[in-house]
């Protein structure tokens, strides 16, 4: 899209009309991509926050799950940490019973709605699963992997195997049927051009986190996910964005195909500028799925709030002009909701 039409969309849309309960949807969604290749079936449960299952018939992964949900208030004010019985319910409530089959945990960037739970999941949840995160995300994780006796190998660095617009980056192997590929990403501020937690990690931690603020993010990194057939010619390309960024960041090498559906964020979409239409401009993709856009202070809930401070009707809004109207092609999924896509 062209910076005319950008500009006109933003001025457009300064008072997008309310959501409706029929925007949300609640029950089992199937996507017809109109791919060319066939390719086996995947399936996203849409777990809330950044978190997803994402399964093929021969593997299942998970990206930075949060059920501990602490209040704005202890979030600002006090110390937080994973909580097992909140854990539990936030996974019955999605209606996740078993998880023995995920073999990696994802997460781009480091701050505790996407982290804080990770050990916890992987020690009892996923237990033969390998977590996938930045040279941070390692650092921050290192005295919970310790006091949990986890295996130092399931503790994986992406940083230095990412790629940017420009190509580069390595695809890491996550089962017979999927791979991954880690993207430079950034993260953006959180309001008013300040960004929380906005630090980098030098060396292991010593002790576990106490709050908020020592889920330092680190460099962020996006996902492009690669659904293989029996060749390993890839079939099906799946991008989760793990937080909004302002391109280039984020963005997937140029030439790369479009991909089948792309994961985007709406929370402080404000704080970056043309977002999504710059990211939807690079990735071109044939179905966009809204996530990390309800209130993460409150319990996991099937009918949440959307995260405050977030005009989620305007990201809509400016979605629904970039897709030019087709509402088929976008769905914004609340906790629970599994979409299967063919």
């Amino acid at each position: 899209m062209k910076g005319a039409a950008l500009v006109l969309a933003l001025l457009v849309t300064g008072c997008a009309p309310a959501l409706t309960a029929a925007d949300f949807a609640r029950g089992p969604v199937r996507l017809d991509t109109g791919a060319a290749v066939p390719a086996p079936p995947v399936t996203m449960t849409y777990l809330g926050v950044g978190g997803w299952l994402i399964e093929t018939p021969a593997t299942a992964v998970l990206t930075a799950p949060l059920f501990s949900n602490p209040s704005i208030w202890r979030t600002g004010l006090l110390e937080i940490e994973a909580d097992t019985v909140a854990i539990a319910e936030g996974l019955r409530t999605v209606g996740v019973t078993e998880l023995s089959r995920v073999v990696a945990i994802v997460s781009g960037h480091a701050h505790y709605d996407h982290l804080m739970d990770v050990p916890w999941v992987a020690a009892r949840q996923a237990a033969r699963a390998r977590v996938l995160t930045n040279t941070t995300g390692v650092r921050t994780l290192a005295p919970a992997w310790s006091r949990l006796d986890l295996d130092p190998d399931r503790l994986v660095d992406l940083s230095s195997l990412a790629a940017d617009v420009e190509g580069g980056g390595t695809r890491v192997p996550l089962g017979p049927d999927l791979r991954v590929l880690p993207v430079r990403s950034r993260h953006p501020p959180h309001f008013g051009g300040l960004e929380l937690y906005d630090a980098s990690r030098e060396a292991p931690l010593e002790r576990e986190p106490r709050s908020a603020s020592e889920w330092v993010g680190g460099d962020a990194l996006s996902f492009l996910f690669e659904v293989l057939d029996s060749s390993g010619s890839v079939v099906r390309r799946i991008y989760v964005q793990d937080a909004v960024s302002e391109g280039p960041y984020g963005f997937v090498p140029e030439g790369t195909d479009s991909v089948d559906v792309a994961v985007l964020v709406p929370a402080s979409f404000e704080e970056a500028r043309w977002h999504p239409e710059a990211v939807m401009e690079n990735l071109r993709p044939r179905h966009v799925v809204l996530g990390h856009w309800e209130d993460f202070f409150e319990p996991v809930s099937v009918d949440p709030d959307p995260v405050p401070g977030t005009n989620l009707a305007r990201f809509v809004e400016r979605l629904r002009r970039a897709l030019e109207g087709d509402e088929s092609r976008w769905t914004l999924p609340v906790p629970g909701t599994r979409i299967e896509i063919r």
